[in-house]
């Protein structure tokens, strides 16, 4: 099982916010703070249509180049555990029309100080904790 935490995303457009499954993804590689998101969730957050300071950029993916809007500084992100909430990180956000999940980047998993143990069994955990968190189930 990946490993997936529940977010919080803010559109810095407008302030409507939601909060949905995000998959830890070390093979999305940046240099940025960059997510991903469907293009569902851009409609929700109003980042779709594209905002006037949407960039249309082609990204080499695992699948082969793709077409894109990358949107600079767009959302404001907060991992939600029972127990403890992230510090919250303002991200760039690349708008997919074909993904249907929210992916957060290598770089975005290392500034919310998350530590991935298993990937295979879904185990993670915030820098300095001594307990275990699950993946959670879609």
């Amino acid at each position: 099982m990946p490993v997936r935490v529940r977010v919080k995303l803010e559109s810095m457009v407008n302030s409507k916010s939601l909060v949905t499954p995000a998959l830890l993804n070390t093979g999305f590689t940046t240099d940025e703070l960059d997510i991903l998101i469907p293009r569902e969730i851009a409609e929700k957050l109003g980042l779709w249509p594209p905002p006037p300071n949407a960039v249309l950029e082609v990204l080499d993916t695992a699948g082969g180049e793709v077409l894109s809007y990358y949107i600079p500084r767009s959302v404001k992100l907060t991992v939600l555990e029972e127990d403890r909430v992230s510090k919250t990180i303002i991200c760039n956000t690349i708008v997919s029309p074909y993904e249907k999940e929210v992916l957060l980047s290598d770089a975005v998993i290392e500034e919310l100080e998350i530590e991935i143990l298993f990937p295979k069994r879904g185990l993670w955990r915030f820098k300095g904790e001594k307990h275990t968190r699950e993946s959670i189930r879609l």
